[in-house]
């Protein structure tokens, strides 16, 4: 769960230009130490990551290359890499594959709480929101704090329960450890507060926020 953690952390919370940099030294790792399994898992998840954010295809060949070279260095229970395959497999929005590579890593490390937001992700484009449900009392269960309290907001929005997601919102905002984790939660929860035509409170989250 470390090494996964990890990796995420390394791609999903820096910027562009850092994610850049991310991927030259990873690039010039795997060149050296080619069997280096970490390295290409935090490369392939990198490039997901890029091309995610910049809705640049080209991305994700790149990505399958390192993260089939991270699997080949160190196997089936490479986490990491199977947790970057249904990062991938979303982004292409094959959930089907998404769905098959995040199984795999939670039968890997079932206590991982990097996977189950991949599964949601996934069991919510297959539409089968049972799963997401029960996937998502899971990684409540696992993990707290703002980042999941987000996630759980938005599966409560597309399911069209609003009170459930403003409630994961606001706790979101007040868990933020950080001004700029409490600025982000507040912005959203005007955005739902928004949603659900309470003005008033829209305009107290949005400006607090910072929006």
């Amino acid at each position: 769960g470390e090494v996964a953690d990890r990796t995420r952390r390394l791609t999903a919370q820096v910027s562009l230009a850092d994610l850049a940099g991310v991927i030259g030294e990873r690039e010039a790792r795997v060149r050296l130490h080619p069997r280096d399994a970490r390295a290409w898992a935090v490369l392939g998840t990198a490039y997901v990551e890029q091309g995610r954010r910049t809705a640049d295809a080209a991305n994700y060949p790149l990505a399958e290359r390192a993260l089939r070279a991270s699997l080949s260095a160190r196997g089936n229970r490479n986490v990491a890499a199977l947790d970057g395959m249904a990062a991938l497999a979303n982004a292409r929005r094959d959930f089907r594959a998404a769905r098959t590579w995040g199984e795999a890593a939670l039968k890997a490390e079932p206590k991982r709480w990097t996977t189950y937001p991949l599964l949601i992700d996934a069991y919510t484009g297959l539409g089968d929101y049972k799963a997401t449900k029960r996937t998502l009392d899971r990684l409540l269960e696992l993990r707290g704090g703002p980042a999941v309290r987000a996630r759980a907001a938005a599966v409560y929005r597309d399911r069209g329960w609003r009170e459930d997601g403003a409630a994961a919102i606001s706790d979101a905002a007040a868990g933020g450890s950080s001004p700029a984790e409490r600025a982000a939660g507040l912005g959203r929860a005007g955005e739902r507060a928004w949603e659900r035509g309470g003005l008033k409170d829209a305009q107290r989250g949005l400006q607090e926020g910072g929006r």
